[in-house]
């Protein structure tokens, strides 16, 4: 989950610096299997999480995930209403994206990245316990049959 976040950050950026409106497809798919991915994480989390289902951290990851939708070009075409020319529907697409530097795209990110963070924070939880337990294993005296 921790590459799908680091796309969700950058993946956008990329495809509108480095690539041509012919990569717009692909970014589209891995753009909505990470929108998916979300999801799952997130109805996992409220059923297994006890105290996350509508608190803080849930409304936070709600918000990541939605913002996703917004990095698809064929939600622009859809919004933006271009009809059925394909060309002007990817200008149309690409404009919107390229003003998507504003207020709610940068909170987005900083919302993405808080989840990075989070990510991070519980594989350092999860190697510490990891290694307490190795400690503990090594500390244990076992009977000798004597």
């Amino acid at each position: 989950m921790t590459i799908v976040t680091i796309y969700a950050l950058f993946g956008s950026d990329v495809d509108n610096l480095h690539f041509t409106g012919a990569a717009d497809p692909t970014f589209d798919v891995l753009t909505i299997i990470a929108l998916s991915l979300f999801s799952i994480e997130l109805i996992i989390a409220s059923i297994v999480k006890e105290d996350y289902f509508l608190g803080f951290y849930f409304w936070l990851d709600l918000v990541a995930t939605l913002s996703l939708i917004l990095d698809i070009t064929w939600f622009w075409t859809a919004v933006l209403g271009t009809g059925g020319n394909v060309a002007s529907a990817a200008k149309a697409a690409k404009a919107g994206r390229a003003s998507r530097a504003s207020r709610v795209a940068r909170i987005a990110r900083i919302v993405r990245l808080i989840r990075l963070i989070r990510i991070v924070k519980l594989y350092k939880s999860a190697a510490a316990a990891l290694e307490k337990e190795a400690m503990l294993e090594e500390n244990q005296i076992i009977p000798s049959n004597d």
